[in-house]
Parts: C-alpha cells; sequence; structure tokens
C-alpha cells in the first residue's frame, strides 16, 4: 500500500477530499462514500464550523435545515442523504450535482454573444418552479403544512446538468412560516439582494410568493441576458424592486411572445396578491403560453443547449473532482490545495435605472413612499452583515477566487480548439496557485495580440520571441516573465519542409516557389526564413510568393494539400502534427533556419510587480498531468524565469531586418 502524505479523515462513512468553501458558520467538502462492494459515490459534505457546533441554538438551526430538505424527493431538489454527527460537528451529506449554475450559463452566453433560445429559458424556469413548489408544498410528520420559504432563489443556486435537468440548492436559510420555526433574528435581511421580492425587502412577513417574484426575475434574466435590478449601490436595488421597475422583456429582446412577457410580469408584480400564489402556478402559465406558439421547452432542448454551450466547463470541472478523489486515495486529505473548477467572470448588462429610462416606458407600479426609503436605507448595513452571518451556503458554487480575472493571451500558434485543449490544465493550475480567477484569450493574430496587451485587454501574453522584441520597441514597460520549456529545452528550432514532390531540397530553391507561413509575426516562421533566404541569395519579396497560413498546423496541412510547395514552422509543431491528424511523412525537411528562445509569458504595462511574482510562482511550479492526452501540440513540459539578456541575439537580428525592410 502506498505511503499517505496526510492523514485519512473520515465523518462517519465519508471520507473527505477537499474543503470547497468555508463562511461564517459552516464549511463544505468534497467527500467520497464508500460502502460494500466496491460501491463508491462523490457526495458534497456540509459541517458546523467547530467554534459553533457546541452552541445550542445555533446547532438547532443547523439541524433544522437538514431536517427539511431531508424529507424532500423531488427530482429539481438537491437530495440529502445522510444527517449525522462525528467529532461533535453535526454535518448533512447531500448529492453532488455535476453541472453549472444559471449564473454561469447566462455568464457564457453573453460571453460568446449567443442569446438563450426561449425554449431553453422556459424549460430552466419550469424545472426550478416544479422545485420550488414541492418544498412549498412541505409538511410535518402530521401533514400540516410547513409553509418552507426558501428566501434565497437566485442564479447562483439553481443548477443545470448537462442531461438537462435543473437542480434547487441551499436550503440554509429557508424559513417555516406556518411551524413556529422562524430561526430568523429580529432586523436581519437574508438573501441576495437583487433577487428580493418587495416584501422581503422591507422585512415584512413572508409566504411562498417571495420566491415567486424571485423566480419571475430568473426568468426575466435568461430570456434577454439582462440584470433587472442591479442599480449602483444596495440602497438603490431595493428601491428599484419596491418601486416595481421591471420593464417587459420583450423591449430587450425582440421575438419574445407577447403572452410570455405578459406571465413573467406577473410574478413581478409588487403586490404579492397580484402575483401567481404558487410557483405551479408560473410554470403551468409559462408552459401554456410556450405551448400556445410552438415552442419546445423540455429537458430534451435544455440538455442539447447547455452541452452545446458549456460542454468545455463541465468536462475540466469533472476532471477537478475526479482529480481529487484519486490524489485523496493516493495521499490522504489535505486543504491546503482546494479543487479550482472554472469560473465564469463575464459582466452582464443590466437595465437602465429610472433616471435614464426611456420617458416612454412606464414603471409598473407607484414608488414607494418615503418612509419605506428610511427603512430600507437603514437596512443596508444590516443586510450587509446578515448575508456573511448567515447559516446558508451555495452547496455546489464553484470555489470562489478572490479579484479581478488574470488574463492571458495566446496567439493562434495552432488550431484554438487544440490550443485551448493542450493548456486549460495549466489554467486550473494557475488558479490554484495565484489564488484569482485566470482567463485565456485567444487572439486573432500576432499583432492583436500585441495590440491586447498594450490597451490592457490582457494583463499578460504568450509571445513568441521575435513578438516580443518588437512590442518592447513599441513599449518599454513590458516584460518577460517566464520561458516555456518543451522537451526540458527553452529553446525553438525554426524548420523549413517542403513535399516531396515539390524538387525543393535546399533553401536556395524557393526561387519562384510559394512558401507557407503562420503569421507576419511569427519568429521561426517569418523572421528565420526571411534571414535563410537572404544568406542564401534570395530577394524575399521578388523571389518567393508568400502565403498566410494562420498557424503553424494549418501551414503542414496546406503544404501537403498543394497549396504551398513549402512551409516555415518550428520543431515541435512538426513532431506533434500525426497527433492531430496531419500526416507530416508526405513532406522532407529542407533546413533548419535558426534557433530561438521559446515563447514567453510577457507581463504588459499596467502589470504590478505582485502580479507578475504571482504569476511566475505558479509557473515555475507547473507540470502537465502525468495523464495529458498524446495529442498535446504545445508539449510544454514546465517555465523558467525569462531574462532580458535571452533575447540579445534576436534583438540584432530583429533589427537588422527591419533595416531592410
Amino acid at each position: 500500500m502506498p505511503t499517505s502524505s496526510f492523514p485519512r479523515v473520515h465523518l462517519g462513512r465519508f471520507e473527505l477530499v477537499h474543503r470547497l468553501e468555508v463562511g461564517g458558520m459552516a464549511e463544505i467538502f468534497l467527500a467520497l462514500e464508500r460502502g460494500l462492494h466496491d460501491f463508491e459515490r462523490v457526495v458534497v459534505i456540509k459541517r458546523a464550523l467547530p467554534h459553533l457546533a457546541q452552541k445550542a441554538d445555533f446547532r438547532e438551526m443547523f439541524l433544522q435545515e437538514a431536517r427539511w430538505v431531508a424529507r424532500l424527493n423531488h427530482p429539481n431538489i438537491v437530495q440529502i442523504y445522510e444527517l449525522g454527527e462525528a467529532d461533535g460537528s453535526a454535518f448533512i451529506a447531500m448529492e453532488h450535482v455535476i453541472g453549472v449554475s444559471f449564473r454561469d450559463l447566462v455568464r457564457t452566453a453573453v460571453d460568446q454573444e449567443k442569446s438563450i433560445p426561449l425554449g431553453v429559458a422556459i424549460g430552466l424556469v419550469a424545472q426550478a418552479c416544479a422545485g420550488a413548489h414541492a418544498a412549498h408544498e412541505l409538511t410535518d410528520p402530521q401533514g400540516k403544512l410547513l409553509g418552507l420559504v426558501h428566501r434565497d432563489i437566485s442564479p447562483h443556486n439553481l443548477m443545470v446538468t448537462g442531461g438537462g435537468h435543473v437542480k434547487l440548492l441551499d436550503f440554509g436559510i429557508a424559513k417555516a412560516t406556518e411551524h413556529g420555526a422562524d430561526t430568523t433574528r429580529t432586523g436581519a435581511l437574508k438573501g441576495k439582494v437583487h433577487y428580493m421580492a418587495p416584501e422581503q425587502v422591507l422585512m415584512e412577513k413572508l409566504d411562498r410568493r417571495c420566491d415567486v417574484f424571485a423566480l419571475g426575475i430568473v426568468a426575466w434574466e435568461l430570456l434577454t441576458l439582462r440584470r433587472l435590478f442591479k442599480r449602483e449601490n444596495e440602497l438603490a436595488t431595493m428601491q428599484a424592486i419596491t418601486a416595481g421597475e421591471a420593464q417587459r422583456p420583450d423591449r430587450f429582446r425582440e421575438g419574445i411572445p407577447p403572452a410570455i412577457s405578459k406571465v413573467v410580469m406577473k410574478a413581478l408584480s409588487v403586490p404579492r396578491t397580484e402575483r401567481f400564489a404558487t410557483a405551479d402556478e408560473l410554470r403551468r402559465a409559462l408552459e401554456a403560453a410556450a405551448d400556445d406558439v410552438g415552442i419546445r421547452h423540455g429537458a430534451d432542448e435544455v440538455a442539447a443547449y447547455v452541452r452545446g454551450l458549456m460542454d468545455d466547463l463541465l468536462k475540466s470541472n469533472e476532471a477537478a473532482v475526479k482529480e481529487a478523489v484519486e490524489r485523496v486515495k493516493r495521499e490522504g486529505y489535505s486543504h491546503e490545495e482546494p479543487v479550482r473548477t472554472k469560473r465564469i467572470t463575464q459582466t452582464l448588462p443590466s437595465v437602465s435605472p429610472p433616471s435614464l429610462r426611456p420617458a416612454s416606458v412606464p414603471a409598473v407600479a407607484p414608488a414607494a413612499p418615503k418612509r419605506q426609503l428610511w427603512k430600507m436605507a437603514a437596512m443596508v448595513a444590516i443586510f450587509a452583515v446578515s448575508v456573511g452571518a448567515s447559516a446558508g451556503f451555495v452547496v455546489f458554487r464553484h470555489p470562489v477566487l478572490e479579484g479581478p480575472a488574470l488574463r492571458v493571451g495566446w496567439p493562434p500558434i495552432v488550431d484554438q480548439q487544440v490550443l485551448s485543449a493542450d493548456i486549460e490544465p495549466m489554467r486550473l493550475h494557475l488558479e490554484r496557485r495565484t489564488g484569482r480567477p485566470v482567463s485565456f484569450v485567444f487572439t486573432s493574430s500576432y499583432h492583436d495580440l500585441a495590440d491586447q496587451l498594450l490597451d490592457g485587454g490582457v494583463e499578460f501574453a504568450a509571445m513568441p520571441p521575435a513578438l516580443f522584441v518588437r512590442t518592447e520597441k513599441r513599449e518599454p514597460r513590458i516584460r518577460p516573465v517566464a520561458l516555456k520549456m518543451v522537451g526540458g529545452s527553452s529553446g525553438s528550432d525554426g524548420v523549413l519542409v517542403a513535399a516531396d514532390s515539390s524538387g525543393i531540397t535546399t533553401i536556395a530553391d524557393l526561387k519562384g516557389k510559394s512558401l507557407c507561413v503562420p503569421d507576419a509575426e511569427s519568429t521561426t516562421g517569418m523572421l528565420f526564413p526571411q534571414i535563410a533566404a537572404r544568406k542564401a541569395g534570395l530577394d524575399w519579396s521578388k523571389d518567393i510568393t508568400v502565403v498566410l497560413s494562420g498557424n503553424h498546423l494549418q501551414v503542414l496541412r496546406d503544404v501537403l494539400e498543394g497549396r504551398c510547395q513549402a512551409g516555415a514552422t518550428y520543431s515541435a509543431a512538426l513532431l506533434s502534427a500525426v497527433t492531430q491528424g496531419v500526416d507530416a511523412t508526405g513532406l522532407r525537411q529542407v533546413a533548419l533556419t535558426g534557433h530561438a528562445p521559446q515563447d514567453s509569458i510577457v507581463a504588459g504595462p499596467q502589470v504590478t510587480a505582485a502580479e507578475a511574482a504571482a504569476l511566475l510562482k505558479g509557473l515555475l511550479d507547473y507540470r502537465p498531468p502525468a495523464d495529458q492526452p498524446r495529442g498535446s501540440m504545445e508539449r510544454i513540459t514546465g517555465f523558467v524565469a525569462a531574462r532580458t539578456e535571452d533575447y540579445a541575439s534576436l534583438r540584432e537580428l530583429v533589427e537588422l531586418q527591419d533595416s531592410k525592410r
């Protein structure tokens, strides 16, 4: 048996894998349940924090959530497996949902400039309504209605799986309004303010219709891909909610049938008596409006859209969980490196506040009386404190990464989908090591990459060496951070290849021939061939027909398909081509055109020394996963710190070449 690096930590029959999240009152773990006959299941554990577990009032509040939700048995509500106790701390073991939140779904759609089909939006909300209604209908053992209200329905607490099934999460601040089980302290405002009902904002007595209002907001935002009540601060948001500043969704998106807009607006009525009485009524009204105009809204339609939009995210997050489980089997439990699943950071547009709204767009209800505004102002501070102290957590929310995203730009060295798959493990590693969200931006050209680095579109860029030298001349404040290592080497060779049938055996044979190159700013694909051609006595602009292929992999395809008679690339691309379905056996290597540093990760002019140091630290200890596919084109094996002297000879070559242009 292998020796564990860390002790095994068990809660009953559950072995902890990683701590996903910790808040003011509880912590969330990924765990592995094991049973007879090799039974294994990944679950999520919610455990009371040790210093609170011994307090009787908190203990009862924590256990009450489990007692309620454990009795809910509905496909659209997260399933509770066990309520247990270990080492004096109560815990809840619950279903691990492999999916994405509505929040991430919407932000990805915005990022990719795609709309959510009407049927998909309606299907998502209909399932959410079904889950909420099941919770609202929960009774005690004597059959008496509990009057359970979730109070925190939002895109954060709704998840959808790749199979198109919606799960309602996080009953941590739910309230049984008819059972004398109100655990809310007087003066505590709980929930996410942007998804509160007017009566919730005003701290009035609640019933299930406050969840109907929240579901109406979710529906509105899925249809429009905008934030309905987001304003410049929480007080302004509360005013917008109580004043009824909700506009019809069809004003923000063409093609929404009036009947569907009417249903959503009824759910958003400020007087609760004018809303749907139940979430089930809202579900049936939405589905009927869709059916009347022939909009399909089933789970199949939802699944097809979710997989098409979020498949990469689903797979990467599932892989991260699998990796964590396998690691704990080998090494035991450690919370030092939490599982970091991909997080979407795209910002959604919000609706204009009343002062900026067109005069022709009326509010749906009169403004709140001034006495209510004073009350709301007093609540803002209470809200900030109470949310942080709440017992409620988003059970399956992706781990929170602090600060704005560190964006790293990548040039089109190979096909984008190939490059993205190659470097995704690196992105996840950098998030773990820096504690910041990290996003990779794939640019349309080398020149576009340089422009984005200089104008702040990205903070860092993976730059070919000649591009770095030329960009450094434009802006001396940029600096190399780390050099890629490929096969243990921090250098790269330029290679000239030709089709076997071309008759090209030397560089001089390029005269009168066509040559495919990846990009005008490529080092191995453009700078080195130009210098080699000049040394062979050729006039680059007159003797050779240059064809831009777009990336190194396409260079090889173009030569094989006869678009060019020769091509310029780098050695690793030639070695890896066969893994991407490019059979390079039909090519001959004509010459090595030069040797240069590998591409470097370059910091932009606005990057702080601390940010550059943090990224460098993460890059230096990066190692590709042991099970990285053989199809890797980048073949990155690690990084070393970059030095300005690494580019000394290349600067001379670039200066000489540019002077002859």
